[in-house]
């Protein structure tokens, strides 16, 4: 009977696969799904043939508040709306807006759709590091304009006086100490110049797996006196991405060092993964570590140029870590978890 009903009901399921948001059609009278689309089974991580025939408070059986909702609308015959209702995939867990209706000239079917708000959320975050990744390019560009001119200046000046008078000792010694740093300076300048230069970057296929363990061995090694837990759980079948090498160890290096530096003496904890899941941004990487935290006033513009919580700080890095991953049109966040900070950076697959 349900079948027959779903064949003479849904004749347009074409259309229906080509939505983003999940459709999900009931029989009210057993409440058992007759119809999916192709969107729903990416929410759910479920085939059609494992959805459909099966009772939604089956599929949903621990979300006591949707279920409600569902009933709700079939006891009332009419249309019920629901904002921030969270429910539990296989995988995870899914704060979603729902929209339950009675289907027009039937009085069993009751379609049931589903927005995943955590889209809006990664939009919203994306906006915000871009911003920040844009902010730190103009300042460094101006910085670095600013400051070469009157450093030429100083190293021209320092290199003629040593060469009209005969210092010696630490007078000498001053002199060389004022063309090595000027030196310095400008080297530190070129390099953040970088990161202003909007022409497209050298890009090629890459394990971001191993880009990461590179990282990893490099921050091991600066913290060795720490003696940090390093636990890596890397997806071994996670598709490569498109990108440049050097800015992602760098991206990756920064990123690590953050967390070592926020991790006391003893009983450091650094955890790294590497996951796939379905998506825009379909390749994961989760970087948590047991330190102490970034500021409830520092959390909303982390990724802002020269924000830091560091005694000696200059709070440029998270700021690059976002120009980089702009770079790669990926997007990058953080949350606390348990007392724990984590750093959650996405990227696109590399389709050949």
């Amino acid at each position: 009977m349900d079948i027959l009903v779903k064949k003479k009901e849904l004749k347009s399921d074409f259309i229906l696969n080509s939505l983003q948001s999940p459709i999900i059609v009931i029989n009210s009278s057993n409440k058992k799904i007759i119809y999916c689309n192709n969107a729903t089974e990416v929410l759910l991580e479920m085939g059609n043939k494992n959805i459909t025939g099966e009772k939604v408070t089956k599929l949903f059986k621990d979300d006591s508040y949707f279920i409600s909702l569902i009933d709700k609308s079939i006891k009332s015959n009419r249309n019920i709306n629901g904002y921030n209702v969270l429910i539990n995939t296989p995988k995870r867990k899914l704060n979603v807006s729902v929209s339950i209706s009675k289907i027009d000239n039937n009085d069993n079917l009751f379609s049931i759709i589903l927005n995943d708000l955590s889209k809006s959320l990664e939009l919203s975050k994306q906006y915000n590091f871009e911003k920040s990744a844009q902010s730190v390019s103009s300042l460094v560009a101006m910085l670095c304009h600013e400051i070469k001119n009157p450093l030429s200046g100083i190293k021209g000046a320092s290199q003629i006086i040593q060469k009209r008078t005969d210092f010696k000792g630490k007078d000498l010694n001053l002199i060389r100490l004022i063309n090595n740093e000027t030196e310095r300076i400008k080297n530190l300048l070129n390099s953040l110049e970088d990161f202003t230069d909007d022409r497209p970057i050298k890009k090629k296929s890459i394990n971001i797996n191993q880009i990461i363990r590179t990282a990893k061995i490099l921050v091991e090694t600066i913290f060795k006196e720490k003696k940090i837990n390093f636990v890596e759980n890397y997806d071994p079948s996670l598709p490569n991405i498109f990108g440049n090498e050097d800015q992602l160890n760098r991206l990756f290096v920064n990123l690590l060092k953050n967390a070592a530096e926020a991790i006391g003496k003893t009983n450091g904890i650094i955890k790294v993964v590497t996951r796939y899941e379905h998506g825009i941004l379909p390749i994961k990487v989760f970087i948590e570590d047991n330190g102490v935290g970034i500021p409830d006033e520092l959390k909303d513009n982390i990724f802002d140029a020269f924000v830091t919580n560091k005694i000696n700080g200059k709070g440029l890095g998270l700021s690059i870590c976002a120009k980089i991953v702009q770079n790669h049109s990926g997007s990058i966040e953080h949350d606390n978890i348990n007392n724990k900070t984590v750093f959650k950076v996405t990227f696109e697959k590399f389709n050949k």
